[in-house]
């Protein structure tokens, strides 16, 4: 072999190596999205779990407002407004989380389709094309429940609201006892949101669990 050709047949070798290694790299970027794209999926689910613990904060103190053994009504009543504050804002975080997924998901599905779009055989791609498809579904099933969960609180804290300013003005024991068929009512319904909370909960991480690398 002439020393030319030894010149190319090397230089085609480390050009096929580069391109190998290229490709290699560009694999390890798509798994390593995937794996952030999971967990900001994890994140949303977290916020969910994090505001249905926190309006769980809220209505201990708003029982013991509520009690008839309670001792300081006005400190309680205090504490009760910065549990409520506290509730909206995690409540708040639920979309923040969802939209981050969102927004990181449109670029691994762009570069996820344009690596399908390289494979070869068809059949392969194709079945390449079907997992794209899915993940988005499952996706969307995680910010569905993020949004499912948020629209939940709505009327609970709405009704909760509606209590405290109606004993704004008037925070005696008489005005306690007559919100007191309203705090049972209030009581079951956050009761059964915690339920749909749960349910919800469930779903989208069963979700990401089908999208979870192993």
């Amino acid at each position: 072999m002439t020393r030319f050709r030894v010149v190319v047949a090397t230089a085609a070798a480390v050009a096929l190596f580069g391109a190998a290694t290229v490709r290699a790299q560009a694999q390890d970027e798509g798994v390593k999205a995937v794996e952030q794209l999971v967990k900001k999926a994890r994140e949303t689910v977290e916020a969910i779990a994090n505001t249905k613990a926190q309006l769980g904060k809220t209505m201990e103190v708003y029982n013991t407002l509520m009690a008839d053994t309670a001792t300081d009504r006005k400190g309680l009543y205090k504490k009760l407004q910065q549990q409520m504050a506290s509730t909206e804002e995690r409540r708040a975080e639920i979309k923040v989380r969802a939209d981050e997924a969102s927004a990181s998901a449109e670029g691994v599905f762009k570069s996820w389709a344009d690596s399908a779009a390289a494979i070869s055989d068809p059949a392969l791609r194709k079945r390449s094309e079907d997992r794209i498809t899915s993940t988005r579904a499952s996706l969307a099933q995680v910010k569905a429940a993020g949004q499912k969960a948020s629209d939940l609180y709505a009327p609970v804290m709405k009704t909760l609201q509606d209590q405290v300013t109606y004993l704004g003005h008037d925070l005696n024991a008489s005005a306690i006892t007559s919100l007191k068929p309203d705090a049972a009512k209030l009581n079951a319904r956050v009761e059964e949101l915690t339920k749909q909370l749960d349910d919800t909960i469930s779903s989208a991480n069963a979700a990401i669990s089908a999208i979870s690398p192993k």
